[in-house]
């Protein structure tokens, strides 16, 4: 890298090092707030919208007013700018924080806001995205699943033990069962040349790829339900993949250490992976909105 990284707080750039918040903050007292991460494609922003969205509908649910769009957008596309040619013009990953501001620390618990909003946008090269993917499945549930809240303990504490495993990712089930999501992913299997994922009333996290893999299933002419997934249906799947932004579509190939499928890549996913490049370039290019 040629320079060092800058952060957006609070309408400044400054380096990120050196970038801080009060020790008053309500998101680090009491993990009242919320996070998105983007994926840069260049200096362009996939889907930023959507992400701004969501994380002014989740603010609004934990009680908070995120702000308006203009500015969320304008503090997410200046890191981006600035970060461009210390990351070598490549494609980053861009986190944006809302916390719900400052707390009085003399109110009563759960005390009064102290402040307007906290905004904090950071930005980093992304990681290699691997292949192909292995999971194993974890019985834990997010509290506030349709909230990308930055109390996130229930998804650092399955992708832990996924990793403990030697997995890569851990699928979050219900107490019956279920398949809900991934840690940091949503799931989709393939049965017979057709997607089902599980439905977002199941208690998962609306995500933003999720709903471009969507769209490009119906561009496709891929069918695709969305129904409640039994665990026992996992090793029945032709085919299963995992979504994210920065990874975008992951083949998933093994659960709980026995193969899906082929235990390899499969036709639909291949399709998807592809229909997925073109939707970004119909963005990027002006096509598509």
């Amino acid at each position: 890298m040629s320079a060092a990284l800058l952060a957006w707080v609070d309408g400044q750039l400054l380096a990120a090092e050196q970038a801080t918040v009060s020790v008053y903050d309500r998101g680090f007292r009491s993990g009242e707030g919320v996070f998105e991460t983007l994926r840069s494609y260049g200096d362009h922003v996939f889907r930023l919208t959507a992400h701004l969205d969501r994380a002014r509908a989740g603010a609004t649910e934990l009680g908070f007013d995120a702000g308006e769009v203009e500015p969320l957008t304008a503090a997410v596309q200046a890191t981006a700018s600035a970060n461009l040619a210390a990351l070598g013009g490549a494609d980053s990953a861009l986190r944006l924080t809302v916390s719900a501001g400052t707390i009085d620390p003399h109110s009563l618990f759960p005390g009064t806001p102290g402040g307007p909003p906290t905004v904090v946008v950071t930005s980093h090269a992304l990681r290699p995205t691997p292949p192909s993917a292995t999971a194993v499945t974890v019985p834990l549930a997010r509290e506030l699943p349709h909230v990308k809240a930055v109390s996130y303990l229930v998804a650092v504490t399955a992708r832990r033990r996924a990793r403990e495993q030697g997995a890569d990712e851990a699928l979050l089930t219900s107490a019956d069962g279920q398949i809900l999501e991934g840690a940091s992913s949503n799931v989709f299997l393939v049965y017979d040349g057709g997607l089902v994922t599980p439905p977002l009333s199941a208690g998962v996290l609306a995500g933003v790829t999720r709903s471009v893999v969507v769209t490009v299933a119906e561009r496709l002419g891929i069918p695709l339900a969305q129904r409640v997934i039994a665990g026992a249906e996992l090793l029945d799947a032709d085919e299963a993949l995992l979504t994210a932004t920065t990874r975008e579509i992951v083949p998933l190939v093994a659960v709980d250490d026995r193969p899906i499928g082929s235990g390899a890549p499969g036709p639909v996913t291949r399709r998807l992976q592809a229909g997925y490049r073109d939707e970004v370039a119909r963005e990027i290019t002006g096509r598509s909105r």
